[in-house]
């Protein structure tokens, strides 16, 4: 006769339940948060302020004093935490009948599908951010406009001080060694601190979605000995070990997940050692197992089981990363 789940071997159900769930959610592949810088708050709204641009040093003359230095305000922008979260139940027929695989299954797809929203809305401020908003799988209106106002990928970003820079590639060439030397100036000629003087933002990662024809070019010249393109061997590839390769799964998708060709051949160069794209933690994912005297529904004897966190996401500077559609538009 099949073991009864009740209240005598509860606690230990709940707990290997919990075990399960935090497995399964700790498996699920995280790569959009290496973007981030993932910071614990203990608030539910707040701004987050980028101090870029500290003036320069001054001449000095004999007998004269120091020149007073001062650091500019740069972008401010106001985050605000959501909550994200779902339920499944362990109905009465399971825990009598000894279902402890399609128990497990049901926990274990709990902890993916938070760790999966996660994912998805650290990606899609990168998916769509060459507009300012765009509608979430909720059917919802997303702000994702940057520090200035601006999306994330423009030709015009503006600073404090007046100036402007682009970090969109122009011409969205695919990734190729032009393509790559276009993204590296730049790096080396646009990008500007909140004085508007150019500043030493040096790359260190070369980001694509999992197009195999993109992710395939892009281990060829990370990884190639000689150049990939050069047609003769025995050429340098200047390339190889320059930048660490980083495969976004979800980045060419649509807010609901489904894959999307037009975005296949999107991809980004980085420092994020200097990211500015901040994830705010109010409530890591965690389990909620109903108690022993509670969550269980008396209309049906079913057990609730749910899931929640809350955070929030923005992106304050831009200058930090470039984008090339791949798809040779102006």
């Amino acid at each position: 006769m099949a073991r009864t789940i009740n209240t005598t071997n509860f606690s230990d159900f709940v707990a290997n339940m919990t075990i399960n769930f935090r497995r399964s959610f700790d498996e699920f592949p995280k790569v959009a948060s290496q973007l981030y810088d993932v910071q614990s708050t203990d608030v539910t709204t707040g701004d987050e302020s980028s101090l870029a641009g500290f003036t320069v040093a001054k001449l000095k003359k004999e007998g004269e004093d120091f020149a007073y230095l001062d650091i500019n305000q740069g972008y401010r922008k106001a985050w605000t935490v959501y909550e994200i979260g779902g339920m499944t139940k362990i109905t009465w027929l399971m825990r009598v009948g000894n279902k402890y695989r399609e128990m497990n299954d049901r926990i274990n797809n709990l902890g993916k599908s938070t760790a999966k929203r996660m994912e998805w809305d650290l990606t899609h401020r990168f998916t769509f951010g060459t507009a300012t908003t765009y509608t979430n799988l909720d059917g919802e209106s997303v702000s994702i406009t940057t520090g200035d106002s601006l999306q994330l990928f423009y030709s015009l970003h503006t600073v404090p001080m007046g100036s402007t820079y682009r970090n969109i590639i122009a011409k969205n060439p695919v990734l190729s060694k032009g393509g790559l030397e276009a993204a590296e100036k730049l790096f080396a000629t646009q990008m500007l601190d909140s004085n508007g003087e150019t500043i030493n933002e040096v790359p260190d990662t070369l980001i694509t979605s999992n197009d195999p024809t993109t992710v395939n070019t892009a281990l060829e010249y990370l990884k190639s000995t000689t150049a990939p393109d050069g047609g003769v061997s025995g050429i340098y590839n200047v390339y190889g070990s320059k930048y660490r390769l980083l495969v976004m799964p979800f980045l060419a998708t649509t807010a609901a997940g489904v894959y999307d060709s037009t975005k296949a051949n999107y991809w980004m160069l980085a420092n994020l050692k200097g990211t500015d794209a901040v994830c705010k933690v109010l409530e890591n994912p965690t389990f909620i197992p109903p108690t022993e005297n509670d969550g269980k529904e008396f209309e049906t004897m079913d057990w609730k089981f749910a899931s929640h966190a809350a955070y929030a996401i923005m992106i304050l500077r831009a200058n930090w990363i470039c984008l090339s559609k791949g798809d040779a538009s102006a």
